[in-house]
């Protein structure tokens, strides 16, 4: 009976191995920086377009490229395939036809793309050219690069014309490049496409939460940015609509004014308390979808619902008792900078080392994001009221932390402002509940609906960016700023630590191996860069120093050589 528990247990084991390696090889990452004014290569092309063709195209009348040959070899429920694991054999024969047929394409034609694709799968020339129709004019758009051309306009004050800002995988439209980027008018947000996807995301992520724990969050902290709700039209927002249980209500002119609360018995379980961050620019061009979200709070904690199926309400009331609040300060849930500031400032302090206590960087997100943008009951606005102790009510009820992903291009180790927010008011929670929150991420560059702890966020993006030969060795092609990026991603790893602790110590010690302690690795990067190369070794000192790995002695010596004042490897260099 052991032995057949312990072969079980070993096949899963190897499944699950199996199962992450695929994640990892067709996890979509730039291979290289931008260079300005160069269009993409071949194979970098064939790749965004296979992406592109995987979603439902309705605004170019194109239905997702696999979806199709599924279809085409009587595999059901492609839905469903969809949520499978990427190892299972009807994906992998329709994902390997879809790359086959995109790279046939490329090479050749629409037609003979679709020539072969009903030779191969039987799908239909009606069926597939559409979507080859579309993917020639983008692939047209993508070597038809104005940047250089757009810079000089600008500097001569002439007009650039302008186009909306997303990835090119959610939103083909942005090509070409050299545009400049518009907003969205702020009273479309949430759009219904938005609404629409936000629920199976707002699913995923409650499901993920009640696998794990048994029940759903008591509160949840959402970040929200500027940016990416105008490149994925509010999706953010609507997942918070989606949570408290209410959708928008448009007036004559299309505007998202108002909210509707969606009965219990249709969204079969509770309502989720919501606590908002929101960023400053966020903050400054999305004033009327500020106001919608506070309504929305407000609505749904002045419902006569049982307590536990409304949490908003639940803590509402029991923050009115406890604290001898009014219901105007207990329901306040929208926070953000004081007007005219930005950011929390906590990336600057964990980059440059100038904390003492991982508790001072919770501190600093609440000191920066604690000022409340609301309506009283009488509907006077409250903008950029400092309120500490109202968003240490709310955070204090927080049991888990969450914010979306919309690129492929940019991820939580490519820049500091991820670490800075989610994991600022992770560390806040953290500090004021004396419990870590369960913190998630969603990613939403494939079709399916993905949601990943902190954790597993950053063990991908380690595997698939900072410890990938592609990756780094695409790096290496631009010299001395491509170090630099290689610097900035250890950099940003170890934020995550510092806010989250979340970084596996097998990372640095693979990341040391990779880039310091490989002799000919080493000398590379010390003739192209040996500012960053120091900068590198002082961040994984440092990571040990404060307590998130122990490398070995021999390793740990060999470090603090790099750094030493006797090593002759940096003399004359640094």
């Amino acid at each position: 009976m052991k032995s057949k528990l312990n072969s079980i247990d070993r096949d899963a084991r190897v499944m699950q191995l199996c199962e992450e390696l695929t994640e990892i090889e067709q996890r979509l990452i730039p291979t290289g920086l931008h260079i300005f004014g160069r269009a993409a290569e071949l194979q970098e092309k064939a790749d965004l377009l296979r992406m592109v063709a995987s979603f439902d195209r309705p605004e170019h009348d194109s239905q997702s490229l696999p979806r199709v040959v599924a279809e085409a070899l009587d595999i059901d429920c492609y839905d469903e395939l969809l949520q499978e694991t990427s190892t299972s054999e009807p994906r992998e024969l329709v994902d390997g036809i879809v790359a086959e047929a995109v790279q046939r394409f490329c090479e050749g034609s629409a037609e003979t793309a679709a020539d072969w694709l009903n030779l191969k799968a039987g799908v239909s020339r009606e069926k597939s050219l559409p979507t080859f129709s579309m993917l020639t004019r983008i692939a047209a758009e993508l070597d038809s690069n104005t940047e250089l051309e757009s810079v000089l306009r600008a500097l001569r004050g002439e007009y650039i014309a302008p186009g909306p800002g997303a990835d090119i995988v959610q939103n083909p439209l942005v090509l070409p490049t050299g545009r400049n980027t518009h907003a969205v008018n702020p009273y479309s947000v949430p759009s219904q496409v938005a609404f629409s996807r936000a629920k199976l995301t707002a699913d995923a992520l409650l499901g993920r939460y009640l696998e794990e724990h048994g029940r759903y969050p008591r509160a949840l902290a959402l970040v929200l940015w500027g940016l990416d709700n105008i490149k994925t039209q509010g999706e953010g927002v609507a997942q918070a609509l989606w949570l408290l249980g209410v959708r928008p209500v448009r007036d004559a002119l299309n505007r998202a004014t108002e909210v509707e609360v969606i009965p219990l018995e249709e969204l079969q379980r509770p309502r989720i308390d919501v606590v908002m961050t929101v960023s400053g620019i966020f903050r400054d061009l999305f004033a009327p979808t500020m106001t919608l979200l506070d309504k929305a709070v407000r609505r749904v904690a002045a419902l006569d619902e049982p307590l536990d199926l409304n949490y908003v309400r639940r803590n509402v009331s029991e923050k009115m008792k406890e604290n001898a609040s009014e219901f105007d300060d207990a329901v306040t849930r929208v926070f953000s900078n004081a007007p005219g500031n930005y950011g929390t400032n906590v990336n600057f302090m964990v980059m440059d080392s100038q904390w003492d206590s991982e508790e001072t960087l919770g501190d600093l997100f609440v000191t920066r994001k604690c000022f409340a943008y609301t309506r009283d009951s009488r509907g006077r606005t409250v903008e950029g009221h400092e309120a500490r102790h109202l968003m240490d009510d709310a955070l204090s009820q927080v049991e888990a932390t969450y914010q979306n992903l919309d690129s492929f291009e940019i991820g939580i180790t490519d820049v500091d402002h991820y670490f800075e927010y989610l994991g600022g008011v992770s560390k806040a929670v953290e500090t004021l509940t004396k419990s870590r929150p369960a913190i998630y991420l969603s990613d939403s560059l494939s079709p399916q609906t993905k949601i990943r702890s902190l954790e597993e966020t950053v063990r991908l993006e380690s595997r698939s960016k900072t410890l990938n030969p592609r990756w780094y060795e695409g790096m290496l092609k631009h010299g001395f700023r491509g170090v630099a990026e290689i610097e900035n991603h250890v950099a940003n790893t170890f934020g995550w630590s510092a806010t989250a602790d979340a970084v596996d110590p097998w990372i640095y010690t693979e990341i040391s191996k990779t880039f310091l302690l490989d002799p000919i690795m080493f000398k590379r990067l010390l003739e192209l860069n040996p500012h960053s190369v120091r900068s590198l070794t002082n961040r994984l000192l440092e990571a040990h120093n404060r307590g998130y790995w122990n490398p070995d002695e021999e390793m740990l010596e060999q470090l603090y050589d790099i750094v030493g004042d006797r090593d002759d490897r940096l003399e004359g260099v640094v």
